[in-house]
């Protein structure tokens, strides 16, 4: 996969905060166009206009349905077009 064809592309991603026990904290989606790829990261512009979000990346993103309607958990937003999505879980600090 080359840098073209993220650029542009239209990327949802889930954030799932634990707390120190491995229980849910908090959830976050996040969606829209991708504006840069780097090495390890990607950037993408937040659709909500509040500027851009960094997440990891290793050379592949999941493949969406662009047909597809994603509602959003927080929000009740319903996002289509998208064409890549990620998940990542976030844990807390060592002894917090």
């Amino acid at each position: 996969m080359t840098v073209h064809m993220f650029v542009g592309k239209k990327i949802l991603v889930g954030l799932t905060y634990l707390n120190a026990n491995g229980e849910v904290r908090e959830q976050l989606q996040l969606h829209g166009y991708i504006s840069s790829v780097g090495d390890h990261t990607v950037a993408f512009e937040k659709a909500d206009g509040s500027g851009q979000f960094s997440i990891p990346f290793d050379g592949q993103l999941d493949s969406a349905d662009p047909e597809a309607v994603y509602t959003l958990r927080s929000t009740g937003e319903s996002v289509t077009g998208v064409n890549f999505v990620a998940s990542f879980n976030i844990h807390p600090p060592a002894g917090s």
